[in-house]
């Protein structure tokens, strides 16, 4: 596949007369790790349901893996190879942490083609997300940091090219923060999959683990790079900090 694997060409999306996302150009390499940051209602969720086909943008274009998926559904992309957790995961209560992830498996890239076959791919992520002792737990039993990597282990199971993380450590812990950022760091490492996150405030994720910060504003685009280099660029620090330098 030549050219970057997620490409979003200059998306613009409206409700009513709010300006949600205006000309947001952004690309993502396999393999990448990126963050996107921003402050409440800067427009990163919005670029999320645009990526994934929630929303439709008024103008603009995503391209996947090479191809125009800017008319397909949500689950055209998931086939492709585009997978999304959600900040408030919603598991199946009264599955086990084992078969809320086999339903992952049955959707994605590559479809399980038998119950056992689902069960398998369910062990080997719950291994790499670390909840293998957790796997017959019941999932309404598990806290919320649980739940969160179970949302994780769920989407890896489409085997995803592409894994959209939306705020998966907002409300955490910092011993909590360090140890999902450790399991995203490795979910890119085994298992090759480019990864772009939403973050708002815990800046510290953003040091461990991106390559690469893109920071929205108001929808729109106002720096990007290394992160270092973002996050001690002065408009970055006045949109979240409220002061100049």
């Amino acid at each position: 596949m030549a050219g970057p694997l997620l490409k979003v060409e200059n998306v613009t999306k409206r409700f009513g007369g709010v300006v949600a996302l205006d000309r947001v150009s952004i690309s993502v390499d396999e393999g990448e790790l990126v963050a996107i940051i921003g402050p409440n209602g800067s427009g990163k969720t919005t670029l999320f349901n645009v990526i994934n086909g929630v929303y439709r943008p008024d103008e603009g274009r995503v391209y996947f893996r090479g191809v125009d998926v800017t008319d397909l559904p949500p689950y055209k992309r998931v086939e492709m190879g585009l997978a999304r957790t959600f900040q408030i995961p919603r598991p199946w209560p009264g599955l086990t942490v084992r078969e809320n992830v086999a339903v992952g498996a049955f959707f994605g890239r590559a479809r399980a083609r038998s119950v056992s076959e689902a069960l398998e791919v369910a062990d080997s992520v719950l291994d790499i997300v670390g909840l293998s002792g957790k796997a017959d737990e019941v999932a309404a039993r598990l806290t919320v940091v649980e739940k969160k990597l179970l949302e994780l282990a769920r989407a890896l199971a489409m085997r995803p090219k592409l894994l959209l993380l939306d705020e998966i450590v907002a409300g955490m812990s910092p011993s909590d923060v360090e140890k999902v950022v450790d399991t995203i760091v490795r979910v890119r490492d085994e298992m090759g999959i480019a990864v772009v996150a939403l973050v708002e405030h815990v800046i510290r994720a953003v040091r461990r683990a991106a390559e690469r910060v893109i920071v929205l504003h108001q929808g729109r685009v106002i720096a990007e790079g290394a992160p270092d280099e973002v996050l001690s660029n002065p408009k970055v620090v006045e949109v979240y900090l409220g002061v100049t330098q």
